[in-house]
């Protein structure tokens, strides 16, 4: 069967692989074809991690399934980054109670407040891995003129300017 492996930013590619084949299998293949360290992949499909030790099959992996592909930094940078003091940034909800505050009584803010985390949870729980590549992909767009413009139609009705 084929199957269509994809990293967030774009890149795919098509794998021949068996049903029996392993998680840790696929890896491999993914690495020699999209150049990503096996120990840099984390494969999801239809949004569950798959396990190394764990057979294509055991997800009910089928004919052209699509497998997205998440990396994980290295180890080393990860290891760099936590020797470095970084600034916590503060919360939306903390900077965002103040300007409330402004334009509401005290507990309509609040109330308001409240609404707009229960609103911003719901609509995270709807997003697909294909509306973050694309969000992805029309963020690259923004900040590197040299990125391809492949999904700029589909964006823009996604995310409008």
């Amino acid at each position: 069967m084929f199957l269509t492996v994809k990293l967030l930013l774009g890149q795919r590619c098509n794998l021949k692989v068996s049903g029996q084949e392993s998680v840790s299998t696929l890896k491999k293949l993914v690495s020699k074809r999209l150049k990503v360290p096996e120990e840099q992949q984390h494969l999801l499909f239809r949004g569950q991690l798959l396990e190394d030790d764990k057979r294509l099959s055991d997800y009910c992996i089928g004919p052209s399934a699509s497998i997205n592909v998440i990396m994980r930094p290295l180890e080393k940078m990860a290891l760099k980054e936590a020797h470095q003091p970084q600034p916590q940034p503060q919360p939306l909800w903390h900077r965002l109670g103040p300007v409330l505050a402004k334009h509401f009584e005290p507990q309509d803010a609040k109330a308001v407040l409240q609404l707009l985390r229960q609103e911003h949870e719901e609509r995270l729980q709807k997003i697909s891995l294909e509306d973050l590549e694309q969000l992805a992909q029309y963020l690259l767009q923004e900040t590197e003129p040299w990125a391809e413009k492949k999904f700029s139609k589909v964006t823009h009705s996604l995310w409008p300017a």
